[in-house]
């Protein structure tokens, strides 16, 4: 997590707060999680009603399950990344468009380039890279992690 608030600060700030909400489940998961009975207690001690089957109640993530959401986050911006981009450059060839955009005015400040052809191989390249890096196949476990 350290290393994708260097690298993605908002996404991580995003992760963090889903984390921290925790994730909601019905009455029927709960108890094939085996919470029901400790969070019956809670609620009897509370002298509140207990949950019934059409209740929810927020549980935390396990370290699997959050690093399951990093590696869901990662891997949809990786996609974003080379469809938003792939939508682009389709357009520009369908309506026969210069494949590269300039960005700044001219009079003002130097004009910056961007070859969307080129961004377009290097995010399927990324994108690649990602899915291979957080396949299921590959062993990234919390356990294997530490």
């Amino acid at each position: 997590m350290t290393q994708l608030a260097e690298e993605l600060p908002d996404l991580a700030d995003q992760l963090k707060q889903e984390v921290r909400q925790g994730r909601v489940v019905s009455e029927p998961r709960l108890k094939q999680e085996g919470e029901y009975e400790a969070r019956a207690s809670r609620l009897a001690e509370a002298e509140l009603p207990p949950l019934g089957k059409a209740d929810i109640a927020v549980l935390p993530y396990t370290d699997d399950e959050r690093l399951g959401l990093v590696r869901s986050s990662i891997l949809t911006l990786a996609e974003t990344m080379h469809a938003s981009r792939k939508a682009a450059l389709d357009i520009a060839r369908t309506r026969e468009m210069d494949l590269s955009i300039e960005f700044g005015d001219p009079e003002l400040e130097e004009i910056s380039y961007l070859d969307l052809k080129a961004e377009t191989e290097r995010a399927w390249v990324a994108l690649t890279i990602v899915r291979e890096l957080l396949s299921e196949e590959s062993d990234t476990s919390v356990e294997a992690i530490q």
